[in-house]
């Protein structure tokens, strides 16, 4: 299991709040049909307790290029949060969960 977060603040007058990343996801599982390794996008408070889980992807969204993913995160304004990646791998096949350019647009 791998994580990484960035803890931040949405301001309480925030009229929208934008989470943005670009993901890219290279396997070796050849399966079709099983969802051995997992990347979920949650949005956690700062003791860590998950307050929403966005998305979850796997082996299974395998791709070529990087994709863009967006989230609206507007109503998490006025809270200290953290944008956390975790990802899950078992023992067999790799699975690299690529994330670049990763943003948080508030306006």
């Amino acid at each position: 299991t791998d994580s990484l977060y960035q803890q931040i603040t949405i301001p309480a007058g925030a009229t929208s709040a934008t989470l943005n990343f670009y993901l890219k996801i290279d396997t070796a599982e050849t399966t079709t049909t099983t969802a051995f390794d997992t990347l979920k996008v949650q949005i956690r408070n700062s003791s860590n307790t998950v307050l929403a889980t966005l998305a979850t992807y796997s082996n299974l969204n395998k791709g070529t290029v990087y994709v863009l993913k967006s989230f609206d995160v507007t109503s998490f304004k006025g809270q200290t949060i953290r944008v956390y990646f975790l990802g899950t791998e078992d023992s067999s096949l790799q699975t690299s969960f690529l994330i670049d350019d990763t943003a948080l647009n508030v306006q």
